[in-house]
């Protein structure tokens, strides 16, 4: 039996992979017949069928099997399809996105945020930016402060709204500060703990499970130096999660606390899915704002989405507190 080789880091290179040859597997996709595949690109049937052959000499294994005049994907041709289709829409993705910036003005721009200020403020930014700049589209992701700013140095987004790292690495961002961010422990509603007397006390909250940021998170890190303070062991029990989503359904099945900013809890809290824990505990952690990288030349749909967001999420002069400017109707 022939031995199947591995394909090496760069194969794409190795192997002479053509733009052509992702088209033959994407209209391969799309047709029952070679015959029509080869339609499809204005090929002549040999033209395509000596196309095919070639992608499988280069690859070493087939990714068809032939019945009669049917090409039928196999696992192989399958991965490969998947992945020239995907390759295909994001080039055409490029393309539009590319001549939208030509023209002037149109654009995506990429937002990573902490869940806080995108339950709240952001929600309004993103309503106003789209009834002034429909050409422009948004796309949000959420996070911890410490994924997002590894976000933004990469250059997966291309502004971030967070906490600025404490090093020097903060020094390559323009950084804009815009307020605090509360902090509160919550737990579902039917909790043991909402059966005490507030305010609960930390030492009643310890020996409960925790869904906390992973090591190094502010709110986590926080919570630790507060337990050593008060010369308590730390939780045994602690899941690491910077998903919003894992967090709240653990809570739902669990006795397990978490801490989440006031603005989500408040407002899972109206849906039922939380509650929030009256203890003796002040989580306190530093401001937040927006940052964006010196050392990128920003587009004009960066710098429009840049204008709104610094107008809503302005700060309140001498207060931590943030003055949200209304959705414009």
């Amino acid at each position: 039996m022939q031995e199947k080789r591995l394909l090496p880091p760069s194969w794409f290179v190795d192997i002479r992979l053509k733009f052509r040859h992702l088209q033959l597997l994407q209209a391969l996709s799309r047709h029952n017949t070679l015959q029509s595949a080869a339609e499809s690109l204005g090929l002549a049937q040999p033209a395509a069928s000596r196309l095919l052959g070639d992608l499988e000499d280069v690859i070493g294994i087939p990714l068809f099997q032939r019945e009669g005049r049917r090409l039928v994907i196999n696992a192989y041709g399958s991965v490969l399809t998947r992945h020239a289709n995907n390759l295909l829409d994001e080039l055409d993705r490029t393309r539009d996105e590319f001549n939208a910036l030509l023209s002037g003005g149109a654009g995506t721009v990429s937002i990573g945020a902490i869940d806080g200020p995108v339950v709240d403020l952001l929600t309004t930014a993103v309503l106003n930016i789209q009834r002034d700049n429909p050409d422009i589209s948004l796309e949000i992701r959420t996070g911890s402060s410490v994924g997002l700013f590894h976000d933004l140095i990469n250059g997966y987004i291309d502004i971030m709204i967070g906490r600025a790292p404490e090093d020097a690495r903060s020094m390559a961002c323009h950084y804009t500060p815009i307020g605090e961010e509360p902090m509160v422990i919550a737990a579902r509603q039917e909790h043991p703990l909402f059966r005490k007397t507030a305010p609960v006390r930390l030492e009643d909250m310890a020996p409960f499970p925790w869904v906390l940021q992973r090591k190094g998170g502010k709110s986590r890190s926080k919570l630790e130096s507060i337990f050593q303070d008060r010369n308590l062991s730390l939780p045994k029990d602690i899941i690491g999660s910077d998903s919003l989503l894992m967090t709240l359904a653990y809570l739902e099945k669990t006795d397990a606390l978490t801490i989440l900013s006031a603005a989500v809890a408040n407002q899972q809290a109206k849906y039922r899915q939380v509650q929030i824990v009256s203890s003796d505990v002040n989580i306190a952690i530093s401001s937040y704002g927006i940052l964006m990288l010196k050392s990128r030349n920003q587009s004009r749909p960066t710098m429009k989405v840049l204008d709104e967001l610094k107008k809503t999420l302005r700060p309140v002069q001498n207060t931590g507190r943030l003055a949200g400017r209304p959705a414009r109707s």
